[in-house]
Order: C-alpha cells, then structure tokens, then sequence
C-alpha cells in the first residue's frame, strides 16, 4: 500500500521527489549566496512550517484525489491501520516535499539556525500533517482538537527557544497517530467521494451552463473563499501601489486581479467534464461562450472593487480608466477560457498541484506586459 501510493504521487521512478528536491536546494543555495539576512524568531518558523504543512495537507486531503477515489481498492481486503498509515504517510511526505520544503528552505536560507531549530521545524510539519489527517478524519471531536491546536500554539509561542518545545510536538505527535490509527480506514474515502460530489449537465443549454457553474461553486466553497480574498486584495492594492505612477498602478493592479486559480481551471479541475464537452458536437461555443462571460463578471467585479478602492484614496478616476477595467477584465476571461480549451492541465496528481501549475501566471503576466506597454505609449 505505502508503495503504491507513494509511487501514485511521486511516480514511477519518484522523479517529482527529485525534482521538489533540487529546486530547494537551488533556491537555498542561491538565497545564501546573496548574504541576504533576516532575524526569524524560532516560534515564528515553527508556526509557519506547521501552518503551511497543515493547510497543503487538508487541501490535498479534502480535495478530489484518484488515490482514494475508489478504483476498486476498497474491494480488496485490507487492514484499515495499514491504509491509514500507508495513504496519510505517503500524503504527508508528499505535501512536505512539495509545498513545506520549499517555504522552510527560504526562511532556512535568510536566517540564523541550528540543529534546534531544524529539528523543531520539522518536528511543526509532522505535527501539523498528522493533526490535519485526524481532524479529517474524526469528524465528532473536532472541537476539542482545535482548541489542542491553541493551546499547542500558544505552547510553541512561549516555549520555542527550550527543549519543552520539541519534547511537546513529539508527545503531540505520538498521541496524534494513536488517535488516527483508530479512525475507520473509510472516513479519508467518504471525504474524498464527498469532495467529487458535482452536478452533471445532460444538455448545456445557455441558462444550463450558468447552473453548473453556480452549483459547482456551492459545492467548492473553497473556489468563492478564494474570490473573496482575491476581492479583499482588490480593495487593498491601492495602499500597495500609493507610491507607483498612476498610469502604471492601474494596469498593474487590474491584471493582478485576473490571478482568479480555482475558476479559471474548471475544465482541468474536472476530467469527465472536458470529456464530455469535447464530445458532444457544437460544445465549444455552447461551453465557452458562457464560461468567457462566467470568468468575466467576476474578473469586472474585482476590477471594480481596485478602481473604487483607488478613487477613495485620492486616486482619482476617468472614463478612460473604467474603459482600461472592462479591456483587462475581457481579455483576461478570454485568454483563461482559451488556454483551458486548447491547453488543459492533465498531469497533476492532486487539486494542490493544480493550484500551483504555472500556467496560472501566463494570462496575468500577458497581459501585465501587453497593459504596460499601453501605459507607456500613452
């Protein structure tokens, strides 16, 4: 089982280990060759690698992942203590390698550190993958797991330069994986069949597609949090920009705001779904059309939210800037509906891969340079 997961997420030859490896190791070797040093206290680190560790790890857990998806490894007789271990270990692992390594290896590579501290970050990432698999997974007590957590930050606050600090993560530890060992082996599969939940469309009719997507969100919260916050940085980005020129504050701002991941990958997000509209004739226009208008009333609501947010704050405002808002909000919905036709997302294991391709910056950045360019001819 370890085996089999582990080369699901990493692959055969465990190349995408590897490769997470060096890009570490190129980055913290390059950060020290810059001499570039800040002062990090110990509690300070050892919160960011848990909190970075515990929020990839739910993400991947609650996400839609084809490891636990069925794929008729229920069917078999298996140990539901050799499941759990096996599927939240190779998870766990995964997630460290790919997003925690290369968060530890900046903070590592700018501050002044020792075995201590090493070890008590490492010590964070296992405590908050083991917790986050628990909480997952044991529904009925996670109230009192949450107030845990406080007390364990509160704990790392005050004692993190001591060796308390790694005694405690370790008994926390040891305590978490007595608890989740015990969790039925089905509770990780429920979530996950529960997390694929999505409404089919028979026919994609015009009002149908707008129905897909409004109930796609409902069942994402996840995708309208992450607009929301997308929003709240519309409305703070003029306090960013307060010292750029105005011709080129808009522009940038403006094409940060298209930067919109969940919605903009709906097609990569689900495979039945691209399947389906690439099969049925005329489900190109049928499919895009709505999508490019999907993608695209919520670029302009972002867009609106930074030109009001500007214009409060002494900015000032013209037609020519609301004309600028409509053009990015546009072309930005147009180049994200295009590349999810032409250029969809196949290869990635889990919805935190997703999130993070870097395909995600081509539209931004395009049209970054393209309204750069505009600003300063004009």
């Amino acid at each position: 089982m370890w085996k089999g997961f582990v080369v699901y997420l990493f692959g055969l030859r465990y190349e995408k280990a590897v490769k997470s490896g060096l890009i570490c190791l190129f980055v913290f070797w390059g950060l020290r060759q810059a001499e570039i040093s800040l002062k990090i206290a110990p509690g300070i680190l050892y919160l960011m690698t848990g909190a970075v560790t515990a929020c990839s790890m739910w993400q991947d857990l609650s996400a839609e992942n084809e490891a636990m998806a069925g794929k008729n490894l229920f069917m078999l007789p298996f140990s539901g203590r050799k499941l759990i271990v096996s599927y939240v270990g190779a998870l766990s692992l995964y997630t460290f390698l790919t997003r925690t390594a290369l968060v530890l290896s900046l903070a590592l590579a700018v501050s002044f550190w020792g075995a201590a501290e090493l070890t008590g970050s490492l010590l964070s990432a296992l405590y908050g993958s083991l917790l986050t698999a628990w909480i997952y997974g044991e529904r009925k007590y996670r109230k009192r797991t949450l107030l845990w957590i406080a007390a364990t930050i509160v704990f790392g606050l005050f004692f993190s330069s001591t060796w308390l600090f790694s005694a405690g993560m370790a008994l926390s530890c040891f305590v978490a994986v007595c608890f989740l060992i015990r969790i039925d082996a089905y509770a990780f599969y429920e979530g996950s069949r529960i997390a694929r939940k999505e409404t089919k469309l028979k026919n994609f009719g015009q009002f149908s597609i707008w129905t897909y997507f409004l109930r796609y969100l409902s069942h994402h919260k996840n995708y309208l949090v992450n607009t929301l916050i997308l929003w709240g940085v519309a409305a703070g980005l003029p306090l960013c920009l307060g010292q750029t020129d105005r011709s080129f504050a808009l522009p940038i701002g403006l094409s940060l705001l298209t930067l919109n991941t969940p919605i903009c990958i709906l097609l990569s997000a689900d495979p039945h779904l691209e399947q389906a509209v690439r099969m049925l004739p005329g489900q190109k226009r049928s499919f895009i059309l709505p999508y490019g208008l999907f993608l695209f009333t919520f670029n302009l609501i972002g867009a609106f939210i930074f030109l009001l947010s500007f214009e409060m704050q002494g900015g000032g405002g013209s037609g020519r800037d609301l004309v600028m808002a409509i053009l990015i909000a546009g072309l930005g919905a147009l180049g994200s509906a295009e590349m999810e036709w032409h250029f969809p997302i196949r290869s990635w294991k889990t919805k935190s891969d997703l999130w993070h391709h870097p395909r995600k910056y081509v539209v931004p950045g395009s049209l970054l340079l393209i309204s750069g360019l505009f600003a300063s001819w004009f």
